[in-house]
C-alpha cells in the first residue's frame, strides 16, 4: 500500500476510481489531455496506470525543475530513453537524418544536426499506424518546458494535433500558472487556441479516504494504530497521498504508530518540501517569496501580504509585490481563493515555524 516511489498499474492505485475512468476516457476519445494538481497527490501514478496497457513514450521532466532553463538537446535526450523499446519503432526514426540506432537503441544528433521535432513525432506516428496502435506521449510535469530555450513546444503540439492522427498527448502539471503560460489555450494568438483539450484535475484525498488509506495500509503491514493517531496524523498531512505514504513507510519501519512518531515524520517531510521551496527561492534570487509564503500561511489577502512585506523589507511598490506573488501562484507554492494561502500543508506547517532558507 505505502510506495516510496510512484505505482504503475491501476490495481495499484487507492480510491481513484473516477479520476482514472475519466482520464482512460479522455485519452480514448481526445487527442490532447491535461492532468492537473498540487504536488504528490498521485499525478504521476495516475498517469502510469492509465496509460500501463497502452504503447507510450513517458518523458520525465521533473529532473528540470530546478534549473532555470533547458535546450531541446536536453529534451531529447529525456526522450530518448522514454521511446518505445521497438525494433520497428526505432527503424522509422532511422530514416530520419540527424537520428542514429543501434539495435533498439537510439541516439539523436546535437545542436544543428538535431531532428526537427516534427520529424520525430511524424515517425512516432507512422510506426503507431503500421501497428494499428495508439501512442501516448506522456509529459510528466510539462510545464518545465515553459523554460525551453531555442522554441516553443506549443506550436509543436498544434502541428501534432492537427496532422498525427496515431499519438495522443497526456500533459500532467502541478504549477496550473506555468502550463497556462505554456499552452495559452485561451490566448487568440496561441497555436493551440481552439483545439478541444480535455482536462483532468486531480486533488488530495478527501478526509475519510486519508483515513482509510493509513488504517488499510497500517493494517497490510501489521501494524497497529488507533483510530484518535489516524485523526491526528491526517490532522497533519492533509489528504496529500505522497506525505501520507511517506508517514506510513516510517511507521512500517518502526513497528509501531505514535504521536511522536507523526510528529517526527511530519517534521522530516515539512524539511524535505521545505528545502524544496528554498531551492526555489535560491534560484530566483529573492528573500521576498520567503516573506511572502510566511504571511501566507494562515491565508492572507494580498493588502496583507504587501503589509508583511514591507514591515520586513520596507517600501516595496505593487507591481513588484503582484510579480512576487504571481510567481509563487504560477510555481504552485501558493493557491488563491478568497485569500492567498500555501498550497503545501507541509510547506504551510514550515512557514509557520517560521523557518528561514
Amino acid at each position: 500500500m505505502f510506495r516510496e516511489a510512484p505505482v504503475d498499474r491501476p490495481e495499484e492505485l487507492f480510491d481513484r476510481e473516477a479520476e482514472f475512468g475519466e482520464l482512460r476516457g479522455a485519452l480514448g476519445a481526445g487527442r490532447l489531455v491535461l492532468l492537473l494538481g498540487m504536488r504528490r497527490v498521485g499525478k504521476t501514478s495516475l498517469a502510469r496506470a492509465a496509460t500501463h496497457d497502452m504503447p507510450r513514450a513517458y518523458v520525465d521532466l521533473r529532473e528540470f525543475e530546478w534549473r532555470q532553463y533547458l535546450t531541446w538537446d536536453d529534451f531529447y535526450a529525456a526522450l530518448r530513453s522514454a521511446l518505445p523499446r521497438s525494433r520497428r519503432a526505432a527503424e522509422f526514426l532511422s530514416r530520419i537524418s540527424g537520428v542514429s540506432v543501434a539495435g533498439v537503441e537510439v541516439e539523436f544528433a546535437r545542436g544543428s544536426r538535431r531532428p526537427p521535432p516534427p520529424e520525430v513525432l511524424k515517425a512516432l506516428d507512422e510506426w503507431a499506424g503500421s501497428e494499428s496502435r495508439r501512442l501516448v506521449v506522456v509529459l510528466d510535469e510539462a510545464q518545465e518546458l515553459y523554460k525551453l530555450k531555442g522554441g516553443s513546444l506549443a506550436p509543436v503540439l498544434a502541428w501534432a494535433y492537427d496532422n498525427l492522427r496515431n499519438l495522443a498527448f497526456l500533459l500532467t502539471g502541478s504549477k496550473a500558472g506555468l502550463m497556462h503560460r505554456l499552452l495559452k489555450l485561451e490566448d487568440p494568438e496561441s497555436p493551440l487556441y481552439g483545439r478541444r483539450v480535455q482536462v483532468v484535475r486531480l486533488g488530495p484525498l478527501p478526509r475519510e479516504k486519508a483515513l482509510e488509506f493509513l488504517s488499510r495500509g497500517l493494517s497490510e503491514a501489521g501494524v497497529e494504530h488507533s483510530p484518535a493517531l489516524l485523526e491526528r496524523a491526517v490532522d497533519s498531512l492533509g489528504g496529500v497521498i505522497g506525505w501520507l505514504s511517506y508517514l506510513g513507510l516510517e511507521a512500517v519501519r518502526a513497528g509501531r504508530l505514535t504521536e511522536g512518531l507523526i510528529e517526527e515524520a511530519a517534521d522530516k517531510a515539512a524539511r524535505l518540501a521545505w528545502s524544496e521551496f528554498c531551492r526555489f527561492v535560491r534560484l530566483r534570487g529573492s528573500m521576498r517569496y520567503l516573506h511572502i509564503v510566511a504571511a501566507a500561511a494562515e491565508g492572507a489577502t494580498w493588502s496583507e501580504i504587501k503589509r508583511y512585506l514591507e514591515i520586513r523589507e520596507g517600501p516595496v511598490n505593487d507591481a513588484e509585490v503582484g510579480r512576487l506573488i504571481k510567481s509563487l501562484v504560477d510555481e504552485g507554492w501558493l493557491e488563491k481563493g478568497e485569500a492567498y494561502r500555501v498550497a503545501d500543508p507541509l510547506v504551510r506547517r514550515a512557514a509557520r515555524s517560521g523557518w528561514g532558507c
